[in-house]
């Protein structure tokens, strides 16, 4: 495969909580002439994963969070890609957190999630496809030099620390990840 970096970054800014649990997870986002291919490398033992069916709240359990408009220019709707150590996914395509279009269990499939949990960390890594992208936005091409509009997450909100971090800072007082006016700039190099 012939991997093309776009982003590598971590996940550092957290709102506070008080058990100073701040787990710097690392992301990185790369394509190919099939699509987009998004990692994850979470430093947490023993990650909470009681969901076991895509669609169900993995926010509760351990979580990595992509949100992402591919084609900001012409969709103001982006996909939520939240994925528990299980491999379990639950994703809408959005305009905010309210309206959204639900995905399907095949979108699910088609995503080929893997997960990996070890001794000192866990692992996610799945495949978003320019023919996934064009099922919702029909008019996408794909182009070096594009942005994405996009933010990460990890977080977990009924584990034994409860967290909420994120690439690029959300100002709001009580975490709410679905504000697409705070996503940054991913670029395609």
């Amino acid at each position: 495969i012939n991997e093309v970096k776009v982003f590598n970054n971590i996940i550092k800014n957290y709102y506070k909580n008080e058990w100073e649990y701040y787990p710097e997870t690392e992301f990185s986002v790369c394509y190919d002439e099939m699509g987009f291919h998004a990692k994850f490398k979470v430093p947490e033992k023993n990650p909470k994963a009681v969901m076991t069916e895509h669609f169900q709240g993995v926010h509760l359990d351990s979580c990595v969070e992509w949100f992402v408009n591919f084609a900001p220019e012409i969709c103001d709707r982006y996909f939520n890609f939240e994925i528990n150590a299980n491999g379990v996914l639950n994703a809408n395509f959005r305009k905010d957190r309210y309206d959204k279009l639900p995905l399907t269990v095949e979108d699910a499939e088609a995503l080929n999630i893997k997960t990996q949990i070890l001794d000192e960390c866990w692992s996610v890594e799945y495949t978003v496809t320019f023919e996934f992208i064009k099922k919702y936005i029909p008019g996408y091409e794909f182009k070096k030099g594009m942005e994405l509009k996009a933010n990460v997450f990890k977080c977990g909100e009924e584990v034994e620390m409860p967290h909420f971090g994120m690439w690029q800072e959300i100002k709001r007082e009580k975490p709410d990840f679905h504000q697409p006016d705070d996503f940054g700039t991913m670029i395609i190099e």
